[in-house]
């Protein structure tokens, strides 16, 4: 069925008004003047009649339509009036401030989303995509006189204190570098801090001048050696500085603060270093780095430090954590966690792992009082170099006398992935008389078939699992069920990741055979 608008219906009930008004004219006429009225009289009254009602009817539509178009034109700009429709202006009116309270509402709940997804959730900060959009977007702006500075720090402590003091106090270390940066940056007015991964961050400063740079570097440097000082570090993180004009590509950039940051974990402690010029070599940070290790290989430039562990079962023999240390040219020590993933992917790791198990063997030798057994942590390059094991096995069954004191450290998810190389490992190590360990044990049912294959000598339970462990009854019911079949097996139980005295007590209640962490002991200096 056709729905005829307002428009038609007017003039449909206009149409019908003028019949019956006709009819009831006709009528009146004749009843009124029966007798004397004429023909055209009355033609002439009901055509006047039907003229003025046709005029009035067609006016009432111009001024319906130019109501409704003024009506439109307000709506349009959002501007609704009470004095041509006041009750629909009243109800156009409620209905747009809520509309409007709506769309306030939802532009509020997108902002703040925008702003969750572009900050850091464990400091804060703007993260990986808010810099890669601020980057983006001051190379491609129009100004080509502008020049901004881009520092990268890195806070290379992260993965050694996450080993040796827990989780906690990697996160604590984090905020603690994450307040340092918000201080530099209120210090040269940016607001433009990030936190690129989990141990990288960076500042942006737009529209500086050059000289800006050693003062940003020396003032994050002197930041650092104070929080090395009270946290008893090797070292704090390092920094790396350059510049940036709109009109580069951001892989400039980002290659020149690269090396600059390479360049400066090869420097002093706590070092900065600024790359004003592109690299020949895209990859000359990487270049960098190999110089660097090749050198600590070539002149063995390695000391040692060590973490003991606390017994909690006194039948059992005494343990040091042996922890390398690397020098670079200058003396300064190097981030070790950065040596070793450079080495490995330079594939050199396998020789600065010799250097590491030779200058070990060899301090050992220099500590002949010592009766506690050392332990060293092997990488993956170690599990799956064949040529690495042969001659590890060669070198310990030289040196028969201090072998059955070195203990062999792999993490759990390491030896998980390839069983067969695992087992010829654990089962070399038995051989030559020295012992092994899984370290970061535990992460779950699954990790009970990997004990059963390779029967280890020490077992260190993940951090994760103590840090709950005095209010999680499962975490609980599992480290008991490790110590009952270890101690059936004779293998030592060690807790790592200790941080607190409940941790403590309540492990000492779950007979472990010994703890592990910063609360029980701290890092002590072996070599020099």
């Amino acid at each position: 069925m056709k729905v005829r608008n307002i428009y038609q219906k007017q003039w449909l009930s206009l149409g019908i008004v003028l019949l019956l008004t006709v009819t009831i004219n006709t009528l009146v006429l004749d009843y009124l003047f029966a007798d004397s009225v004429s023909s055209e009289l009355l033609l002439i009254s009901n055509g006047l009649l039907i003229l003025s009602l046709l005029i009035l009817g067609s006016s009432g539509q111009i001024l319906l339509k130019k109501a409704e178009s003024l009506t439109a034109l307000q709506l349009m700009d959002n501007q609704p009036t009470s004095k041509i429709f006041p009750l629909l202006s009243s109800v156009i009116q409620r209905n747009h401030d809520s509309l409007q309270q709506d769309i306030d509402k939802i532009k509020s709940i997108n902002s703040e989303l925008e702003h969750k997804v572009l900050q850091d959730n464990l400091t804060s900060l703007q993260n990986r995509s808010a810099f890669r959009k601020d980057i983006t977007e001051f190379l491609q702006q129009e100004n080509q006189s502008e020049q901004a500075c881009l520092c990268l720090i890195r806070s290379t402590e992260l993965s050694t204190i996450n080993h040796q003091r827990g989780r906690v106090a990697g996160d604590q270390y984090l905020l603690a570098i994450a307040e340092i940066v918000q201080y530099v940056g209120h210090r040269f007015s940016t607001n433009h801090l990030y936190r690129l991964s989990s141990s990288d961050y960076a500042i942006l400063i737009k529209n500086v001048t050059p000289s800006i740079a050693h003062i940003l570097g020396k003032e994050l440097k002197q930041l650092f050696d104070n929080f090395q000082l009270q946290m008893s570090m090797d070292s704090a993180a390092y920094t790396g500085i350059t510049f940036l004009r709109p009109g580069q590509l951001p892989e400039q950039p980002l290659s020149r603060a690269d090396l600059a940051l390479a360049k400066a974990q090869t420097s002093v402690v706590n070092g900065w270093y600024i790359q004003e010029e592109d690299a020949n070599d895209a990859f000359q940070g990487e270049s960098h780095w190999r110089q660097a290790i090749q050198f600590i290989i070539d002149s063995r430039s390695i000391s040692f430090n060590g973490q003991a562990i606390q017994l909690l079962n006194m039948a059992v023999n005494n343990y040091i954590q042996i922890i390398p240390r690397f020098m670079g040219e200058n003396h300064q020590i190097l981030p070790t966690e950065t040596v070793y993933a450079m080495a490995m992917r330079h594939g050199i790791m396998s020789k600065l792992e010799e250097l590491v198990v030779e200058n070990m063997l060899q301090q050992h030798r220099f500590h002949p009082e010592n009766v506690a057994r050392w332990g060293l942590n092997l990488s993956v390059s170690a599990l799956f170099n064949s040529s690495f094991m042969i001659w590890l096995e060669r070198i310990l069954l030289r040196e028969q006398s201090i072998a059955p004191n070195l203990v062999f450290e792999i993490d759990e998810e390491i030896l998980d992935c390839h069983l067969a190389a695992s087992i010829r490992m654990f089962e070399m190590l038995r051989r030559v008389g020295s012992r092994s360990c899984i370290s970061k044990f535990g992460r779950g049912l699954g990790s009970f078939r990997l004990y059963r294959e390779l029967r280890p000598d020490y077992i260190k339970l993940d951090s994760a699992l103590i840090d709950s462990i005095e209010r999680d009854s499962a975490s609980q019911q599992f480290i008991r069920m490790i110590v009952e079949i270890s101690h059936r097996l004779g293998c030592v139980v060690i807790a790592e990741g200790v941080e607190n005295m409940s941790q403590r007590e309540t492990l000492e209640r779950m007979y472990v055979d010994g703890v592990q962490g910063q609360l029980v002991s701290k890092i002590i200096q072996i070599s020099n």
